[in-house]
């Protein structure tokens, strides 16, 4: 949810905020004061306790000495201690106030001045004990806690239970490498850094490795504020309820859907369940196209609220966060979130397209389901800004209404277009080509013009695009469209149907226009051949295939002019192949293949056709070729009488079986078989003599380096063995030292 998560993210720093409160005297003295930091959280889940330790270390920027510095702590902290190189230092603390989202802040007064460019490390550790509050609740099997770190340069981690139900605020990552003493514990270890960048980069792998792996570039730099994450970690069932059951979507097929609530909500949890169940495949529905998972999961959380947000959707992994705090609109909002499992910002590049789409849908669905819709009066807010601005740092301006307007829009989108059903069929087609995600303002505006061949510029204009900028763009846009408009007319008009070429297509979808009008000119050459091939074929009684439609509305300009050519290739041949097999009697098997090429042209098998036509006109070739060659071999048969040579040529050759071949051969209507096998066998008699000198020769060759090299081995045979020298062979050395030789195996002892 990745740009869904900067709007959130801007309401949760936004409500956050107040969690930093307005620090003392002595913290406003720290200006120029920079940080980094680290703060470890570690959730002991079973007991409803958090360990927290915060490293922190200080750099004057200033011109000036700094007297004091602020470490920022949760609220009901216990056992707060503070150390500078290992010894306790003296502070102050302001203990916060949970209810008014002000963070408790520990103010350490400085023996000694922090000079200009001179570096302070301060380290603190404390405990979060069982509590229960409006933001904070941390009881046995239970935690559901925002964390802090220390602003701008913080890296927070949160250690939590590997085997509990942990849910992390966007923005947080699984660590890469985590360590041992955390995983010997049994926790895994969150890292929360720069949550802007994490969570508006969930379709960049190397970003979210590098911050998994504590890139420096990964802390928390522009968020001014304090707070980092919110974590839910549940281990007691028995605080938890969970409600799970199939849903049968249209087309019969069953997701499974699960709830997992706080008992003491229990009847909120079912009456949400219910609408639920009721609306997913309804939203399915309205949609268009197949929910791409086999389940989704709903979970409840108590304090998305608090930070202005009523529910979250993670439309690429299909889960869901729910409030039961709604002011009193909570099964709008349960399926407003449901209906981003199709408009989420997985698909989509924009928060009015995803917000929007949610908003649409659940005006529609909800109705059907008895469910009432609170009103929105987006107008009444005096303002007018594009939708394409929404989620702009310069562009403020109340969630209502954008909400508002960006829901209203797509009922104006839907109406423009042609109403509930193209509708429909231009959202189906948002799964069409998952490598175009996330897709942009434009795909829905090209989408909607080519389903129903009317102009979206003015309702863009007024409702999404800032006219300024817009207007000369959409200017070239609607020049390429009107000549495409032409095309997509003329190729119906030939039989091609309405498609456009893939590669006119992709430079449509891409705003790419300049090709266009050459791609254009393309185009009507193609269409221009296609009509002459399609007028030959008819003048030679063939049908006309879909195969080049087909093409057309699919593939590449290229593609279709070669299958074009192919086309007209075909009918040549089997045209050629009518005209030279006109005597053939019906049952020849060359009219056959004539037969068989006709059937492969109406089936769009044009090469095959092309093919099967020439093999019938070559057939009755070699079928002449090859019986005045059977004559031949057979007149060669009878005048054959073979020397010496000829007979050793002749030895393990049957001709006359090969003769017999090709007469079978050509009987069967097989004449190119035919024509090579009475070859084979006119080739076997003329060439015997030359054949029998060339075995001879070669049975010569092989009988002289035989006896060659018997004359060699003979040779080596009958030389004298080399004398040995002396203590080199088996036999008694010199006559002076026979004295001590002895036989030690028979000598006895």
């Amino acid at each position: 949810m990745k740009t869904r998560v900067l709007a959130l993210l801007v309401a949760v720093c936004a409500a956050a905020a107040g969690l930093v409160g307005a620090p003392p005297a002595s913290a406003q003295q720290a200006q120029g004061l920079v940080s980094a930091s680290e703060t470890v959280y570690r959730l002991d889940t079973p007991a409803g306790t958090v360990r927290v330790h915060v490293r922190v270390e200080f750099l004057n920027q200033s011109q000036n000495g700094i007297t004091a510095v602020p470490l920022y702590i949760l609220p009901h902290a216990s056992d707060l201690a503070i150390t500078r190189d290992g010894a306790p230092v003296q502070f102050t603390l302001d203990p916060g106030d949970e209810a008014a989202k002000r963070t408790a802040i520990a103010t350490v007064a400085l023996p000694e001045p922090l000079q200009p460019k001179r570096r302070l490390t301060l380290e603190a550790a404390y405990t979060l004990p069982n509590t229960s509050g409006p933001l904070m609740t941390l009881e046995p099997g239970l935690i559901e806690v925002p964390f802090i770190g220390q602003g701008p340069g913080s890296w927070v981690f949160v250690d939590v239970p590997k085997s509990g139900d942990n849910v992390l605020d966007p923005g947080c990552l699984v660590g890469k490498d985590q360590p041992s003493e955390v995983k010997n514990a049994g926790l895994q270890r969150w890292v929360c850094g720069n949550v802007f960048l994490i969570a508006l980069s969930a379709d960049d792998p190397d970003i979210l490795e590098r911050c998994a792996a504590l890139d420096e570039r990964c802390r928390q730099r522009f968020d001014p504020g304090v707070f980092s994450a919110f974590a839910l970690s549940v281990t007691d069932e028995t605080r938890r309820g969970v409600l799970s059951e199939p849903v049968t979507m249209p087309e019969g097929r069953q997701v499974t859907m699960t709830l997992k609530f706080f008992r003491r909500d229990a009847d909120w949890a079912a009456r949400q369940f219910a609408v639920a169940k009721q609306a997913f495949p309804v939203l399915e529905s309205l949609f268009g196209f197949k929910y791409p998972y086999t389940d989704v999961t709903m979970r409840q959380s108590y304090h998305i609220a608090a930070y202005g947000i009523a529910g979250v959707a993670f439309s690429g992994v299909g889960q869901v966060l729910l409030s039961h705090e709604t002011g009193g609109i909570d099964d709008e909002v349960t399926i407003h979130e449901l209906a981003h499992q199709w408009a989420g910002n997985t698909q989509l590049a924009r928060p009015f397209l995803w917000e929007g789409l949610a908003e649409w849908a659940t005006r529609v669905v909800a109705p059907q389901l008895g469910v009432a819709v609170r009103p929105t009066d987006w107008k009444s807010y005096g303002i007018n800004e594009p939708l394409a601005t929404w989620g702009s740092t310069a562009v403020g301006g109340p969630a209502a209404y954008w909400y508002g307007r960006s829901g209203d829009f797509w009922f104006a989108y839907e109406e423009a277009i042609g109403g509930r059903q193209n509708m429909t069929a231009v959202l189906s087609r948002i799964d069409d080509e998952p490598a175009l995600w996330r897709l942009k303002e434009g795909w829905f505006m090209d989408q909607g013009e080519f389903l129903s061949d009317r102009n979206l510029d003015q309702l863009f204009l007024d409702w999404v695009f800032v006219p300024e900028t817009a207007k000369p763009l959409l200017a070239e846009r609607r020049a390429a469209h009107d000549l495409v408009r032409g095309l997509r007319g003329r190729a119906a008009e030939a039989g091609l149907g309405s498609g456009i070429p893939s590669d006119i297509y992709n430079n449509l979808i891409a705003w790419v226009f300049g090709p266009i009008a050459a791609q254009v000119a393309q185009a009507d050459t193609i269409i221009a051949a296609y009509r002459s091939a399609t007028e030959l074929a008819a003048g030679a009684g063939l049908a006309t295939p879909d195969a080049v439609a087909i093409s057309w509305g699919r593939a590449r300009l290229s593609e279709t002019a070669r299958l074009v050519e192919d086309q007209r290739q075909a009918v040549i041949a089997i045209q050629a192949a009518e005209s030279q097999l006109a005597g053939e009697p019906a049952d020849s098997p060359f009219r056959q293949a004539i037969t068989k090429a006709r059937e492969l042209y109406e089936q769009g098998d044009f090469t095959g056709a092309r093919a099967a036509a020439s093999a019938g006109v070559t057939g009755r070739v070699n079928a002449d070729a090859a019986a005045k060659l059977i004559a031949l071999a057979k007149e060669k048969q009878a005048s054959f009488s073979p020397g010496f040579f000829g007979r050793v040529g002749m030895l393990f050759a049957d001709p006359g079986a090969k003769l017999r071949a090709a007469e079978d051969a050509l009987a069967a209507g097989d004449g190119t078989r035919a024509l090579e096998l009475a070859r084979q066998a006119y080739d076997t008699w003329d060439g015997a003599e030359a054949r029998g000198m060339q075995r001879l020769a070669l049975l010569t060759s092989v009988m002289a380096a035989l006896s060659f090299g018997v004359w060699v081995l003979l040779k080596r045979l009958e030389q004298p063995p080399p004398v040995k020298p002396l203590g080199k062979g088996h036999y008694l050395e010199a006559e002076g030292r026979r004295g001590s030789w002895r036989d030690w195996e028979n000598t006895p002892e």
